[in-house]
């Protein structure tokens, strides 16, 4: 994996500099991008060491750490500078960044989790995806505590990416074999591929076609109420729920892979910056906001997709930038 598609930095300098928000795929790739074109670029994020979700959300099986950390060094051999630890938007607005730097990168990624807004789901044993797998990562970096054990019955409730993550960590680390509820039928899954082949090893079971309605449990979960619904073809389908067909997952733990949200700074609705409902960046076709400078790419410009939608974003936004700044001159 690079992110700089250049070996050196450039002889000569643009003069100019650029912040980034966000050390991601997309931020990642903004920065090695610039830089190569003579840039100095400065990256933020709040993550003690940059990487995003490759470094601190998918697992070390899934994606070798060793090999984010090189990529990542060839950008400080660059002269990327990278300042972890800051929390972006709260102490220090984006407005400030802009102030200082001649044009400001949001690449914040999405770090919240969509809630299935199910009666129960506030019981112990419930866990989200991202956080879930967030803690295991982070623990074997050596950056937090022990992570939460699920019990012997999971539920891992979506199809896409992270339901095939945390299906395998859960299969890999507690030797446990999680049952898949999407509402849809598997085929047309966003990972429908990635669970087939989990559920032909032999490492989960699959229920689909069934839309979950309530977590059932007292001090606990002890299982998941689910309706069977009319397959669709496309996941744009409306869902029709068939009459009498609630049952109940016997479960002790739901791991929710519902989806995930963009979450840009605050701040940035305060700089008037236009953001849509579910939280994405508007930007033109060069990726630049409302807000002459401001720019955004990855996740949180066009919502949650993969590593290689990120970074054909983040050299987008780099081209926008890099236009930008050449008419200023």
């Amino acid at each position: 994996m690079k992110f700089a598609r250049c070996s050196e930095k450039p002889s000569t300098s643009t003069g100019y500099k650029v912040a980034v928000l966000g050390a991601g795929p997309a931020g990642l790739t903004v920065a090695g991008e610039l830089a190569c074109k003579g840039y100095e670029v400065h990256v933020f994020d709040r993550l003690p060491e940059p990487g995003g979700m490759l470094m601190f959300v998918i697992p070390s099986f899934r994606f070798r750490k060793d090999v984010v950390r090189k990529s990542i060094r060839e950008l400080e051999r660059l002269d990327v500078e990278f300042h972890t630890g800051t929390e972006i938007g709260s102490r220090q607005p984006v407005f400030d960044y802009l102030k200082k730097y001649d044009a400001t990168v949001v690449a914040t990624g999405t770090w919240e989790s969509t809630r299935m807004g199910v009666k129960g789901e506030e019981l112990p044993g419930v866990y989200y995806a991202l956080e879930w797998l967030y803690s295991h990562v982070a623990y074997e970096l050596g950056y937090g505590p022990p992570p939460p054990k699920p019990g012997t019955r999971v539920v891992v409730v979506g199809g896409g990416l992270s339901a095939v993550d945390a299906c395998e960590l859960a299969a890999r680390a507690y030797g446990v074999k999680p049952i898949v509820v999407y509402r849809r039928p598997l085929h047309v899954a966003p990972a429908a591929r990635e669970l087939t082949a989990l559920k032909q090893r032999g490492l989960i079971e699959v229920i689909d076609s069934a839309l979950p309605i309530e977590i059932v449990g007292a001090k606990g979960v002890e299982g998941l109420k689910v309706a069977s619904v009319k397959p669709t073809s496309a996941r744009g389908e409306a869902l029709e729920v068939v009459q009498g067909s609630e049952r109940v997952i016997e479960a002790d733990t739901v791991i929710v892979a519902a989806g995930l949200r963009p979450t840009p700074p605050p701040s940035l609705t305060e700089m008037g910056v236009k953001v849509a409902s579910d939280g994405r960046v508007l930007t033109d076709d060069n990726m630049m906001s409302s807000v002459a400078g401001l720019f955004a790419a990855g996740d949180v410009a066009h919502g949650a997709s993969n590593i290689y939608k990120a970074m054909e974003s983040g050299r987008k936004a780099a081209l926008g930038v890099d236009s930008y700044l050449r008419r200023a001159r």
